[in-house]
Protein backbone atom coordinates (compact mmCIF):
# COMPACT_ATOMS: atom_id res chain seq x y z
CA UNK A 1 0.00 0.00 0.00
CA UNK A 2 1.32 3.21 -1.37
CA UNK A 3 1.89 5.63 2.26
CA UNK A 4 2.79 2.80 4.07
CA UNK A 5 7.07 2.47 4.84
CA UNK A 6 8.30 -1.31 3.70
CA UNK A 7 9.62 -3.26 6.88
CA UNK A 8 13.40 -2.90 6.69
CA UNK A 9 15.57 -5.91 8.09
CA UNK A 10 16.76 -3.32 10.90
CA UNK A 11 13.17 -3.62 12.43
CA UNK A 12 12.19 -7.34 11.18
CA UNK A 13 12.11 -9.80 14.13
CA UNK A 14 14.33 -12.48 12.21
CA UNK A 15 18.35 -11.41 11.16
CA UNK A 16 18.91 -11.37 7.71
CA UNK A 17 20.37 -14.06 5.31
CA UNK A 18 23.13 -12.29 4.74
CA UNK A 19 24.48 -12.10 8.27
CA UNK A 20 23.23 -15.04 9.31
CA UNK A 21 25.79 -16.42 6.29
CA UNK A 22 28.55 -13.87 7.36
CA UNK A 23 28.01 -14.91 11.07
CA UNK A 24 29.22 -18.73 9.89
CA UNK A 25 32.32 -17.06 8.64
CA UNK A 26 35.46 -17.57 10.65
CA UNK A 27 37.45 -14.73 9.05
CA UNK A 28 34.98 -12.18 9.68
CA UNK A 29 34.51 -12.57 13.64
CA UNK A 30 37.71 -11.44 15.39
CA UNK A 31 39.86 -11.49 17.92
CA UNK A 32 37.21 -10.74 20.41
CA UNK A 33 34.13 -12.35 18.68
CA UNK A 34 36.68 -15.86 19.30
CA UNK A 35 37.63 -14.97 22.77
CA UNK A 36 34.25 -14.44 23.56
CA UNK A 37 32.85 -17.58 21.88
CA UNK A 38 35.83 -19.47 24.29
CA UNK A 39 34.93 -17.90 27.33
CA UNK A 40 31.27 -18.76 26.38
CA UNK A 41 31.59 -22.39 26.45
CA UNK A 42 34.08 -22.52 29.81
CA UNK A 43 31.12 -20.58 31.44
CA UNK A 44 28.69 -23.05 29.99
CA UNK A 45 30.41 -26.17 31.32
CA UNK A 46 31.07 -24.66 34.98
CA UNK A 47 27.45 -23.38 35.31
CA UNK A 48 26.10 -26.93 33.65
CA UNK A 49 27.54 -28.69 36.87
CA UNK A 50 25.09 -26.40 38.88
CA UNK A 51 22.28 -28.11 38.17
CA UNK A 52 18.79 -27.92 40.13
CA UNK A 53 17.95 -31.38 39.16
CA UNK A 54 19.02 -33.96 37.42
CA UNK A 55 16.54 -36.12 35.06
CA UNK A 56 16.89 -40.27 35.59
CA UNK A 57 18.14 -41.00 31.86
CA UNK A 58 20.23 -37.54 31.22
CA UNK A 59 19.35 -34.06 31.16
CA UNK A 60 18.97 -31.42 34.36
CA UNK A 61 17.77 -27.58 34.87
CA UNK A 62 20.75 -25.22 35.12
CA UNK A 63 21.83 -21.95 33.52
CA UNK A 64 24.49 -24.11 30.91
CA UNK A 65 22.18 -22.47 27.83
CA UNK A 66 22.80 -19.19 29.35
CA UNK A 67 26.29 -18.28 27.76
CA UNK A 68 25.52 -19.60 24.57
CA UNK A 69 21.79 -17.32 24.07
CA UNK A 70 23.53 -14.28 25.31
CA UNK A 71 26.53 -14.97 22.60
CA UNK A 72 23.75 -16.07 19.74
CA UNK A 73 21.91 -12.28 20.97
CA UNK A 74 25.48 -10.51 20.80
CA UNK A 75 27.71 -12.16 18.10
CA UNK A 76 25.01 -13.88 16.15
CA UNK A 77 24.23 -17.82 15.19
CA UNK A 78 27.33 -18.78 13.84
CA UNK A 79 29.89 -18.10 16.90
CA UNK A 80 26.78 -19.49 19.21
CA UNK A 81 26.60 -22.69 17.08
CA UNK A 82 30.32 -22.84 17.13
CA UNK A 83 29.76 -22.74 20.74
CA UNK A 84 27.65 -24.61 21.57
CA UNK A 85 28.81 -27.83 19.41
CA UNK A 86 32.23 -27.24 21.44
CA UNK A 87 30.36 -27.14 24.71
CA UNK A 88 28.36 -30.63 23.90
CA UNK A 89 31.84 -32.67 23.35
CA UNK A 90 32.99 -30.70 26.27
CA UNK A 91 30.24 -32.16 28.11
CA UNK A 92 31.07 -35.61 27.14
CA UNK A 93 34.18 -35.52 29.52
CA UNK A 94 32.09 -34.03 32.90
CA UNK A 95 30.83 -36.11 35.34
CA UNK A 96 27.09 -37.02 34.45
CA UNK A 97 27.46 -37.28 31.08
CA UNK A 98 24.79 -39.77 29.64
CA UNK A 99 26.69 -42.16 27.09
CA UNK A 100 24.74 -45.07 25.32
CA UNK A 101 25.16 -45.13 21.50
CA UNK A 102 27.20 -43.04 19.66
CA UNK A 103 24.32 -41.59 17.71
CA UNK A 104 22.41 -41.12 20.87
CA UNK A 105 25.94 -39.23 21.80
CA UNK A 106 25.86 -36.99 18.53
CA UNK A 107 21.98 -36.37 19.11
CA UNK A 108 22.41 -35.33 22.77
CA UNK A 109 25.58 -33.48 22.82
CA UNK A 110 27.36 -31.99 19.86
CA UNK A 111 24.10 -31.21 17.98
CA UNK A 112 21.49 -30.71 20.56
CA UNK A 113 23.80 -28.24 21.82
CA UNK A 114 25.01 -26.13 18.89
CA UNK A 115 21.02 -25.90 18.02
CA UNK A 116 20.74 -24.01 21.06
CA UNK A 117 22.90 -21.40 18.89
CA UNK A 118 20.10 -20.93 16.62
CA UNK A 119 18.46 -18.55 18.99
CA UNK A 120 20.98 -15.80 17.05
CA UNK A 121 18.26 -16.04 13.73
CA UNK A 122 16.18 -13.86 16.01
CA UNK A 123 17.19 -10.21 16.55
CA UNK A 124 16.74 -10.23 20.20
CA UNK A 125 15.96 -6.16 21.13
CA UNK A 126 13.28 -6.37 22.96
CA UNK A 127 11.87 -8.75 25.87
CA UNK A 128 9.08 -10.76 23.77
CA UNK A 129 12.15 -11.37 20.90
CA UNK A 130 14.51 -12.29 23.61
CA UNK A 131 11.95 -14.79 24.78
CA UNK A 132 11.13 -15.57 20.80
CA UNK A 133 15.10 -16.19 20.61
CA UNK A 134 15.43 -18.76 23.46
CA UNK A 135 12.71 -20.60 22.34
CA UNK A 136 13.77 -20.94 19.26
CA UNK A 137 17.38 -22.05 20.40
CA UNK A 138 15.21 -24.86 23.21
CA UNK A 139 12.92 -25.80 20.75
CA UNK A 140 15.79 -26.62 18.66
CA UNK A 141 17.40 -28.75 20.93
CA UNK A 142 14.75 -30.37 21.90
CA UNK A 143 13.99 -31.88 18.64
CA UNK A 144 17.54 -33.47 19.24
CA UNK A 145 16.64 -35.16 22.48
CA UNK A 146 13.33 -36.25 21.67
CA UNK A 147 14.63 -38.39 18.47
CA UNK A 148 17.74 -39.57 20.99
CA UNK A 149 14.60 -40.45 22.63
CA UNK A 150 12.86 -42.13 20.55
CA UNK A 151 15.07 -44.18 19.15
CA UNK A 152 17.47 -44.96 21.98
CA UNK A 153 15.06 -44.87 25.59
CA UNK A 154 11.91 -46.06 24.66
CA UNK A 155 12.40 -49.18 26.77
CA UNK A 156 12.02 -46.72 29.85
CA UNK A 157 8.56 -45.55 28.46
CA UNK A 158 6.02 -46.54 31.32
CA UNK A 159 3.33 -49.25 30.32
CA UNK A 160 0.71 -47.78 27.82
CA UNK A 161 3.26 -44.90 27.12
CA UNK A 162 4.37 -45.07 23.25
CA UNK A 163 8.30 -43.91 22.63
CA UNK A 164 6.75 -40.64 21.36
CA UNK A 165 4.65 -39.30 24.01
CA UNK A 166 7.76 -40.25 26.58
CA UNK A 167 10.43 -39.19 24.98
CA UNK A 168 8.30 -35.61 24.54
CA UNK A 169 7.06 -35.60 28.53
CA UNK A 170 10.59 -36.50 29.92
CA UNK A 171 12.57 -34.03 27.36
CA UNK A 172 9.35 -30.99 27.78
CA UNK A 173 10.03 -31.45 31.60
CA UNK A 174 13.40 -30.36 32.01
CA UNK A 175 13.73 -27.94 28.91
CA UNK A 176 11.01 -26.15 29.18
CA UNK A 177 12.03 -24.71 32.93
CA UNK A 178 15.33 -23.81 32.06
CA UNK A 179 14.29 -22.06 28.94
CA UNK A 180 12.12 -20.05 31.29
CA UNK A 181 15.40 -18.88 33.70
CA UNK A 182 17.69 -18.34 31.30
CA UNK A 183 14.90 -16.17 29.48
CA UNK A 184 14.17 -14.07 32.38
CA UNK A 185 18.03 -13.69 32.76
CA UNK A 186 19.35 -13.09 29.59
CA UNK A 187 17.09 -10.04 29.08
CA UNK A 188 18.49 -7.83 31.86
CA UNK A 189 22.44 -9.42 31.20
CA UNK A 190 21.77 -7.74 27.70
CA UNK A 191 20.92 -4.49 29.09
CA UNK A 192 23.17 -4.24 31.26
CA UNK A 193 25.87 -5.38 28.66
CA UNK A 194 24.34 -2.37 26.40
CA UNK A 195 24.38 -0.29 29.19
CA UNK A 196 28.49 -1.02 29.68
CA UNK A 197 29.22 -0.81 25.51
CA UNK A 198 26.75 1.46 24.56
CA UNK A 199 28.80 2.05 21.17
CA UNK A 200 27.51 -1.90 20.54
CA UNK A 201 29.11 -5.40 20.41
CA UNK A 202 31.87 -4.49 17.35
CA UNK A 203 32.18 -8.01 16.42
CA UNK A 204 30.46 -9.91 13.68
CA UNK A 205 26.85 -9.43 12.86
CA UNK A 206 23.70 -9.39 14.08
CA UNK A 207 25.75 -7.83 17.16
CA UNK A 208 27.17 -4.85 16.14
CA UNK A 209 24.35 -2.69 17.18
CA UNK A 210 22.85 -1.55 20.53
CA UNK A 211 19.75 -3.16 21.51
CA UNK A 212 18.05 0.37 21.83
CA UNK A 213 18.72 0.97 17.24
CA UNK A 214 18.38 -2.22 16.50
CA UNK A 215 14.26 -2.22 17.79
Amino acid sequence: MSGVPSPTPHHSVLVGPRRILTSFNPGTWGVRTVAETAVAVGLAAALGLLKVFTMPQGGSVSLEMLPILFLAARAGVGPAVVAGGLYGLVQLLLPGAFLFHPAQVALDYPLAYAAVGLAGLVRMSSWPRVAAGVALGTGARFVFHFLSGVIFFATYAPEGWNSWLYSAVYNVTYLALEAAICAVLLWPLLKAYDAAFPQGYGGSPPGDTPMRDRR
